[in-house]
């Protein structure tokens, strides 16, 4: 009998560290930006008090928006639920992240066969790719600041 295969050892990303995560990021923005949970909502396009629960992580924010968060603060709201999933991926094994820029590698490979790589080819290896770029950026994060190479 073989062993299981274990891919990284993942931290646990909880819901109640990412709706913190995201109210604590909304409550800086609103005092630092001198606004009101009025103001927040309106970028929402929720209701004062529904943008004051986000803040409290006593409410769990929809994908709309979010969107609109992003889009208006970008990072500033971004930032610290980025950091969190970088944390909860760093267990992400080497040997997972060569399969994937390999298996993208050999794709890309076999669509240039005809000399060509056109779109369809493109999108027909989107995730594929997809997984390849988030591999490389995984590991090029690992060289953050103060690493030494």
């Amino acid at each position: 009998m073989s062993k299981p295969q274990i891919h990284g050892n993942r931290r646990a990303l909880s819901a109640s560290s990412i709706l913190e995560t995201a109210g604590d990021a909304l409550s800086r923005i609103r005092q630092e930006d001198r606004l009101t949970w009025n103001d927040i909502g309106a970028v929402l396009g929720k209701s004062e008090d529904q943008a004051a629960k986000y803040a409290d992580a006593s409410a769990e924010m929809g994908l709309v928006a979010f969107i609109r968060a992003k889009r208006e603060w970008n990072g500033r709201f971004t930032g610290g639920l980025d950091r969190l999933t970088d944390a909860a991926r760093d267990g992400q094994d080497a040997q997972h992240a060569q399969s994937c820029i390999l298996k993208a590698a050999l794709a890309l490979s076999v669509a240039l066969e005809d000399g060509e790589l056109d779109l369809n080819e493109v999108m027909a290896n989107r995730s594929t790719l997809e997984n390849a770029r988030d591999a490389i950026n995984n590991q090029l994060a690992r060289l953050r600041p103060g690493v030494a190479a």
